[in-house]
């Protein structure tokens, strides 16, 4: 900058002695020479520090920019939180104590003899109105005689204890027999309600004295053939 004002200068002045007719003699480089040396180390010293303090990696100029801006380079963006190990709740966690509960089995066999009857024998009665049963007909008769054979077995049982001269384990189930029906058989309605009237009142319910009949009217008659 200041050899470039010199040179101006110089100019200058040799163009005003030149419109007076005059010739001014280039200056000597004597007594300028150390002074333009000066300023060129001058101008070469501000270049290097202005390269030096510029940035000349990518990460230099991430640092950079984060100084003007206030920011930090490995500080999250407002708002935006880096995700965290994900811990899955121990209630999630795969193991025995976590496995949904199996289904109970059903406790009977389907030819199991209970009190004079079995599943397949009440399946029978069910089907017996139905010469060609569909798939799905087949299936819901087998789910009715699961049905009404497990709450007769419960019956024949309390029953054998409360009367135990009946012979409930042999013929009990035939005191639950309905002939008012198509099928024979007591609804599954009507069953439960008489199991709950010998859970709650016992040899006091109405139930069992009309099932108390029943058992011995069908033991009676080969007794009094006999005589």
């Amino acid at each position: 900058m200041i050899s470039t004002l010199l040179g101006v200068s110089l100019v200058f002045c040799f163009s005003s002695d030149s419109s007076g007719g005059g010739h001014l003699p280039l200056p000597s480089p004597g007594p300028s020479a150390p002074a333009s040396s000066n300023n060129s180390d001058a101008d070469s010293f501000g270049i290097n520090v202005i390269l030096e303090s510029w940035p000349t990696t990518e990460s230099e100029r991430q640092s950079s920019a984060s100084a003007e801006t206030g920011t930090s380079v490995n500080k999250p963006e407002s708002g935006r939180v880096p995700p965290a190990n994900q811990v899955p709740p121990r209630g999630n966690e795969a193991g025995p104590s976590n496995q949904p509960p199996q289904g109970v089995p059903y406790p009977y066999q389907e030819n199991q003899i209970i009190g004079g009857d079995s599943i397949l024998a009440i399946e029978r009665r069910l089907l017996a109105h139905k010469p060609t049963p569909s798939d799905h007909e087949l299936y819901m008769a087998r789910i009715q005689a699961e049905d009404l054979f497990e709450v007769k077995v419960e019956i024949i049982k309390l029953m054998a204890v409360l009367d135990p001269t009946g012979d409930w384990m042999g013929q009990g189930a035939r005191a639950l027999d309905n002939p008012r029906t198509t099928t024979g058989e007591e609804s599954l309605e009507r069953l439960h309600a008489f199991l709950d009237d010998l859970n709650q009142n016992g040899k006091g319910s109405e139930t069992f004295l009309q099932l108390k009949g029943k058992v011995f009217l069908r033991m009676d008659p080969p007794v009094n053939s006999s005589s």
